[in-house]
């Protein structure tokens, strides 16, 4: 972090989020609110703490992903089926502008918590609500996981060999990731028009939701043709040929993105094959798609003659879109991630230094910023939250711990 980043206002100060939910896309949502600036104030059942703690852990209670995503958070314990848990929620949403949760609809207003109870207590509170197929609609009260969100968004269906089985698109929480995203946005959008108007609102976010909105032509596609996209191998897009990855000689891969025409003579002139770029059969990108399984294994043999190295170095002087299939090791290794600080080095109170991903996006003026990693205890801030800022005394909140509610 440079001198710098540590004096520029975050572009959050002065929001406070409630993090009521648990394990990926919830509580996501808050981490992402959380590198900007605001103060995020993650709740855990007492005495069992934060589902994510115990993923792949190192130590008890607290494993390296529960430290890269609960960072920036202080930590409360509070059993939210209990009514003086609930009642230090509504407490603490008097002094709060966002609270995120993920559980199934109706979860929260069995527990006084919905959004009209809260409402009653801050009128312009924002709450967003993130679940796996919203909170309406046939299946809003059914559970929902980011790997069957993926496959019900049609996702999986276009992933795989033609042919063969669905498979999953690299990461089975690709969905917990992807609508954090969307659903940080409808907070800003929410608290812009607050701003003007003075109004609280539910963002109303489904895991589906956010997958579905991003699969390209697929709607379109089907809706004005019938076509129905499915697995399309290692070529994924319906509409470009070379477009995929291709082995070279040293056993790694390239990906290779010509989407036009000039690109495909920058690629032929990269390889020394100007001949194909006018070659009746592959000149222009109908061509190219209808022949494509005889285009790829055409490009097969030319990347084959080159290592991933020469083979980009070639791509590179040409202007042709491409780029490694990198594995984590490769990342770690390329100074374009360090450079761009996508790659930070933090130190952890029980893992020591750990690597994990930068901020997304960069701002210049307000970038965001890693303050801490997650707590290492469940209830770290338990005395800091309830104590500073409801005014609980230490007799008050042994209470509470004795009762279980803390």
């Amino acid at each position: 972090m440079s001198a710098s980043e540590k004096i520029t206002p975050a572009a959050l100060a002065g929001i406070r989020v409630l993090d009521l939910g648990t394990l990926f896309a919830g509580p996501m949502t808050a981490t992402l609110l959380g590198e900007f600036g605001a103060d995020v104030i993650k709740f855990e059942q007492p005495g069992v703490g934060e589902p994510l703690r115990g993923w792949s852990s190192g130590h008890k209670g607290h494993s390296a992903i529960w430290a890269q995503e609960g960072r920036n958070k202080r930590s409360v314990t509070c059993d939210l089926r209990q009514p003086e848990g609930q009642d230090l929620v509504r407490r603490l949403v008097a002094q709060s502008d966002i609270v995120v949760e993920n559980y199934r609809p109706g979860t929260l207003e069995r527990w006084q918590l919905g959004y009209e109870a809260l409402c009653a207590v801050k009128p312009d509170i924002i709450m967003v609500r993130v679940t796996g197929y919203g909170q309406t609609g046939p299946n809003a009260k059914k559970p929902g996981f980011a790997r069957v969100a993926q496959a019900y968004s049609g996702l999986i269906h276009m992933t795989g060999e033609p042919g063969g089985a669905p498979l999953t698109p690299g990461s089975p929480t690709l969905s917990d990731y992807i609508t954090p995203v969307f659903a940080a946005f409808g907070a800003m959008m929410a608290l812009r028009h607050r701003d003007k108007t003075g109004e609280g609102q539910v963002v109303d976010m489904a895991l589906y939701e956010a997958t579905f909105r991003i699969l390209d032509t697929l709607t379109v596609d089907y809706a004005s043709s019938g076509t129905i996209r499915g697995p399309a191998g290692r070529a994924g897009a319906p509409y470009a040929a070379p477009h995929g990855q291709f082995r070279c000689k040293d056993g790694s891969w390239v990906a290779i993105a010509c989407t036009g025409d000039r690109m495909w003579q920058r690629f032929c002139k990269a390889v020394g094959r100007d001949e194909l770029a006018v070659d009746v059969r592959y000149a222009t990108v109908m061509a190219r798609v209808e022949r494509r399984t005889e285009l790829e294994e055409l490009v097969d043999g030319m990347t084959a003659a080159y290592t991933r190295e020469e083979l980009l170095a070639l791509l590179d002087a040409e202007g042709v879109v491409a780029g490694p299939v990198n594995s984590i090791e490769d990342i770690f290794q390329d100074p374009h991630y360090w450079a761009r600080e996508m790659l930070v080095k933090v130190t952890d109170p029980l893992y020591g230094e750990l690597v994990m991903p930068g901020i997304v996006p960069k701002l210049s003026r307000t970038p965001g910023r890693i303050d801490h990693l997650g707590p290492s205890k469940a209830g770290e801030h338990n005395d800091a939250v309830y104590g500073e800022l409801l005014g609980l005394t230490r007799d008050e909140l042994a209470a509470l711990q004795a009762k279980k509610v803390i």
